[in-house]
């Protein structure tokens, strides 16, 4: 399992979650949607290449690996809600080497708590987290 230190940004979003009522959540991502407006997404890389499948909105990702070995995700959507829950799942799991990605599950994305915001968006985010660990094994394995 991955440590908790790996996670503090992760954790973070979790603590910040559960004391919210459901309107309060849907508040506190679209502030997430807000700052990360703050951090650029170049437009030549909302191609085909770095479109990920799986979400209802559009989501690109950016994926690079230092030579750590750790993994980094930059993304964007094209609907704002679902912009912030990129900026939550980039922060929370950049930094991460391939097994510590590879060791998340599903019910790491579930302690969020976000699936009353609706269905979709948290198999969006499941998908999200699956599009990452497939991005470090082909990273492992040398493809791209």
């Amino acid at each position: 399992m991955t440590t908790l230190a790996r996670l503090g940004k992760f954790q973070h979003f979790v603590d910040d979650l559960a004391g919210l009522d459901d309107e309060m959540r849907f508040e506190y991502v679209l502030d997430m949607a807000k700052k990360h407006k703050d951090d650029p997404f170049s437009p030549g890389a909302m191609d085909d290449e770095h479109l990920m499948h799986g979400c209802m909105s559009r989501v690109w990702m950016l994926h690079d690996i230092d030579d750590d070995g750790r993994h980094w995700f930059r993304g964007h959507s094209d609907g704002a809600i679902v912009n912030g829950l990129v900026h939550m799942m980039t922060e929370s799991f950049s930094g991460l080497t391939g097994e510590e990605l590879a060791a998340l599950t599903i019910d790491q994305v579930r302690r969020l708590n976000l699936g009353a915001m609706t269905t979709q968006r948290q198999v969006g985010m499941m998908a999200m987290l699956k599009h990452m660990q497939k991005l470090a094994r082909q990273d492992r394995s040398g493809a791209r």
